[in-house]
């Protein structure tokens, strides 16, 4: 009788050993989505700096060929940006912006008195956090950071002034 006793305890988990791995892998998806949507955010926002950086190289062309600086809809006329970044509707915000860099707003302040110009990059759905205010939960549109970039061609965090390179 014995025997057959501890048979019946090795054919299957208990309860408690099920619980423990069923724990286990809930906390590592938990990490694992975490991390993915932050390298997704991180990827967005250094592909925003990238096309930033390029509207920079862009306006520069633009000054030594007409001695003024552009516009996001002169750029793409003198064929230096492609017509397929047009302006779209967008029906949450409510206004149009250009699609040159997705999920961010595009703002050309350009100075012509001091020669100089400002693109401002803002990301779209972006709130201010209290607790936390450098960006608003992990891996959402809206924790994106806005980014700037001026005659001197370095792309800055609009919060913090610096660098992103």
């Amino acid at each position: 009788m014995f025997a057959k006793r501890n048979k019946w305890r090795e054919r299957g988990y208990t309860l408690l050993e099920v619980l423990i791995v069923a724990t286990i892998v809930g906390i590592l998806v938990t990490v694992g989505t975490v991390q993915y949507l932050e390298v997704k955010r991180r990827a967005k926002e250094k592909l925003a700096a990238q096309k930033l950086a390029q509207l920079a190289t862009y306006e520069k062309f633009y000054f030594r060929e007409f001695g003024e600086y552009a516009e996001f809809d002169d750029l793409r006329e003198k064929g230096y940006i492609d017509w397929e970044y047009i302006y779209e509707d967008d029906e949450i915000q409510h206004y149009h912006r250009p699609v040159y860099i997705p999920e961010y707003t595009l703002e050309f302040n350009i100075d012509e008195e001091a020669e100089g110009f400002e693109i401002l990059a803002e990301a779209v759905n972006q709130e201010p956090h209290t607790w936390y205010p450098r960006w608003v939960p992990l891996g959402g549109i809206s924790d994106l950071r806005s980014l700037s970039v001026d005659e001197d061609g370095v792309v800055v965090w609009h919060d913090t002034g610096r660098p992103v390179f």
